[in-house]
């Protein structure tokens, strides 16, 4: 644990423990950053004070160097608000480099990036979170809340309206289909009773017609044969016919 911490007992036995460099690991430490929480060497010490963007950090030296981290919980749980170096997993992201426009750690800026324009993130960080455009993210999101509420109601309100108007058309078809049947029914009744009666107006008159027919016929029989009989048989039978067309 204790090397974890960056300390390593002292060899002798006696006396505190030797803090190592955190980013070197191997190499005793000169100086302790109170804003990285790390111990540093003498080099990484020179560094930090000549970046533009860390300079302005806290360094503990001499009789202010630290025997043991200040606050370890304070240190664990900041560290985990960075990500870590790719290519120094044991290093916290912390710096960004505004030449190259990369992100790195405080081993990157001693190998790659000594001379170029860097920016400390957690300075930048806190500058965006007092900013104007850190507050209207704010707003904005905020709206977008509201707006996706109000546009979720709508749908739903939508959708209940296609479900609504969808089952009243079903609704109004079913009725129409109702009525016209209803409809083509009476018709039916109407036209087969006109059609009976003019059945039965037409079968009387038939019958009518038929039996003056056959009365026509036994009318021209008479005729006939009062034609075919003698002069003194014509008188009574003429007067029979003229009777009976009477």
């Amino acid at each position: 644990m204790a090397e974890v911490d960056g300390r390593k007992p002292d060899p002798a036995g006696v006396g505190s423990a030797v803090m190592f460099c955190g980013p070197c690991g191997d190499v005793k430490a000169s100086s302790f950053c109170k804003d990285c929480h790390e111990y540093l060497c003498s080099s990484y010490t020179r560094c930090h004070e000549r970046l533009e963007a860390i300079k302005h950090h806290q360094l503990l030296k001499g009789s202010q160097f630290p025997p043991s981290y200040p606050t370890r919980q304070k240190m664990a749980s900041d560290s985990e608000s960075f990500e870590k170096c790719s290519d120094h997993p044991l290093e916290d992201v912390k710096l960004f480099c505004k030449t190259h426009r990369a992100l790195c750690c405080v081993a990157c800026t001693a190998a790659m990036h000594k001379h170029c324009k860097k920016d400390y993130i957690p300075d930048i960080a806190k500058n965006y979170v007092t900013g104007v455009e850190y507050s209207k993210l704010q707003t904005d999101i905020q709206d977008l809340d509201q707006l996706k509420v109000q546009c979720q109601a709508d749908i739903d309100r939508c959708i209940k309206e296609v479900d609504e108007l969808n089952w009243d058309k079903v609704d109004k078809l079913t009725k129409y289909k109702k009525y016209i049947i209803e409809y083509l029914n009476q018709r039916e009744n109407e036209l087969i009773a006109e059609m009976q009666q003019l059945h039965d107006n037409d079968l009387s008159l038939l019958k009518d017609i038929q039996g003056r027919l056959k009365t026509w016929q036994s009318e021209l029989s008479d005729a006939r044969a009062l034609t075919n009989c003698s002069s003194q048989q014509r008188g009574p039978r003429l007067w029979l016919i003229s009777c009976r067309s009477l």
